[in-house]
Parts: C-alpha cells; structure tokens; sequence
C-alpha cells in the first residue's frame, strides 16, 4: 500500500496515460499497469487538458518522476534518446538546484540580518547615553551584584 500523495500521482499518471497514443501505452509492460491501477487512489479526481505538453499541466511533482521513469525506461529505445533524457534531466537538476541556492543562499542569509542591525542600532541613537553606554557585560554584572544584595 502506498501513501495518499503517491496513489494521487499514481492517478495523475493512468489520466494522462488515457490521453496519448495507443502506440506508446504499448510499450507498456502489462504488470505496470495493472500496478497502477492497483495503486491508483479512488478518490483523487484529475481534469487536465491533454492538449497540454507536460510542464504546462498542474499535476504533482510526484507524477512528473513516474512519467519520466516510464518514459527513460520504456519511451527511450536506443540508448542515444535514453543519454539525451538523462541529460535534460541533469540540466532541469542542476537549474532546479542554482534557483535553490540564489532563494536561499547561506552569504545572504546574515544580509538581512546586518540590514535589521543597522535598523535596530538606529533606534540605539536615540536613547539616552546612559542606556546606550551600557552593554550586556555590564548588565551581567549589575544581575550578580544584585543577587549578592
């Protein structure tokens, strides 16, 4: 039995299997069909427009793998297509990859954090100098001599 997310995908998967050419369902092993439609979930609805090439559709992330397993496994005929696939795959990995380290790069994690500072260390100005002058070592010692009280 597979989780909820999978047997979505699994659905996504046979829906979009319905609107291909016979010709490539073919080359299909029958033991892979039968296991999704074993697999599929009951419940998942799927409406999309078959027109569509893949990456226009709104189908889960989980659906595009299989669909690229069974098209490197099954879809690819000579080992030339199937190097070509494995090389748009590494491409969109490696772009996928470059957009995750510019949306969160470690050097521009602390930016931010040196922005709020100087923000914060604005408002530090215009305090009294008595409250600027004094710093958390002196806090610290304050605290013990008012415990020792």
């Amino acid at each position: 039995m597979i989780d909820v997310k999978n047997a979505n995908a699994v659905s996504e998967v046979l829906h979009y299997l319905k609107g291909i050419n016979q010709v490539d369902i073919d080359k299909l092993p029958n033991k892979l069909i039968n296991f999704l439609e074993e697999n599929a979930s009951k419940d998942y609805i799927c409406d999309f427009d078959y027109t569509k090439p893949l990456s226009e559709l709104d189908v889960l992330d989980e659906t595009k793998g299989l669909l690229g397993l069974i098209c490197l496994n099954y879809w690819c005929e000579t080992e030339e297509e199937k190097a070509e696939f494995r090389q748009k795959l590494n491409e969109n990995e490696n772009q996928y990859q470059k957009e995750l380290r510019e949306k969160y790069n470690p050097d521009d994690i602390f930016k931010n954090d040196i922005v709020a500072e100087v923000q914060t260390s604005s408002v530090a100005t215009e305090l009294p100098s008595s409250i600027q002058k004094e710093n958390i070592f002196t806090r610290i010692i304050n605290w013990f001599k008012n415990i020792r009280k």
